[in-house]
């Protein structure tokens, strides 16, 4: 795409106006850099080395959860919020990591790949769908963080794209099915679950959500790293991981941090309104269902981008 070919790393599109590009300090206490989190309201940072003087990996709220929920495998978690958690778990020597650096991408979701300031958006994409990475850092010429780009803001700049150009326009009229992007190997989770679970297999999996179905396999809904932002918003208390996720989902909805809406397409819907309904409702995933509504399959940020890529 013409567009993509021209705008750089750097463009003022990415990230959007009321952006900060924040970063942690490998050498940060878990803590802290957990409040970074907190206070922006984002779920990863950019850890920087300062003796090495760069920047090696992403500090995530998932690295968290997963290594808690790792140490506390064997015994129940201990009441309050993931600073008092993590106290309590040092003190019994359970939990023996207390720097960003311990802990920092220990979900190994995605590779630490920067680019440069100046490489082409068109470029930046390449790389991501090479190497299966949902986010990268961007560089200017003196070392410093001036970017994040991930793959939904990508897509969300793609998705102005239709009638424009003219690659893009012409595979938009194409079908879900006909482009061949539709994963049938698809993750799904028992709703009966505890919200741990999901979120464990998220981490393990390398993927940023899952299906939630009923004992039918009928979809019911779907859970995402993102809506970590439940335990943020009280308190950070970890307990409300052990949750059914049926429960967990129906907090998120109460207090509207998330829609009701089941996000679903059929094989036969045409690839611009699946891209353009991703783009509008900020999902990172739709699901394919049967007429009965039980899961067949999936289209997620990733796969539409890489095809994107390849075709375009």
């Amino acid at each position: 795409m013409e567009l993509l070919r021209t705008l750089k790393a750097s463009s003022p599109v990415f990230p959007n106006d009321d952006s900060k590009v924040l970063s942690v300090n490998k050498d940060d206490t878990i803590s802290k850099a957990f409040q970074v989190l907190i206070d922006n309201n984002i779920l990863s940072v950019p850890v920087y080395d300062k003796n090495e003087k760069k920047f090696c990996c992403f500090f995530s709220m998932l690295d968290i959860i997963q290594e808690i929920l790792d140490v506390t495998n064997n015994f129940k978690l201990p009441d309050g919020d993931i600073s008092s958690v993590l106290t309590i778990l040092q003190e019994k020597q359970l939990f023996k990591m207390s720097k960003v650096g311990d802990i920092a991408n220990i979900s190994k979701r995605d590779p630490f790949i920067i680019v440069n300031s100046e490489m082409k958006l068109d470029d930046v994409a390449r790389v991501m769908v090479r190497n299966n990475i949902r986010r990268v850092p961007v560089l200017d010429s003196r070392g410093e963080l001036c970017n994040v780009i991930t793959n939904s803001r990508l897509i969300e700049c793609v998705s102005h794209l239709f009638g424009m150009d003219h690659e893009l326009t012409k595979m938009g009229q194409q079908t879900i099915a006909q482009l061949n992007i539709i994963n049938y190997d698809v993750i799904s989770v028992r709703s009966d679950k505890g919200a741990q679970e999901a979120f464990k297999i998220i981490a393990e999996m390398g993927v940023s959500g899952v299906g939630i179905v009923d004992q039918d396999n009928k979809l019911i809904g779907s859970i995402n790293d993102s809506d970590l932002k439940l335990i943020k918003s009280h308190a950070q208390y970890l307990s409300l991981l052990y949750l059914p996720i049926s429960q967990y989902l129906q907090v998120l909805e109460e207090l509207k941090m998330k829609s009701k809406q089941i996000l679903t397409f059929k094989e036969t819907d045409c690839f611009k309104d699946v891209l353009e309904n991703i783009v509008a409702t900020k999902s990172h995933r739709l699901f394919l269902v049967d007429d009965d509504f039980k899961l067949k399959g999936v289209v997620s940020l990733q796969d539409i981008l890489e095809k994107i890529v390849i075709s375009v």
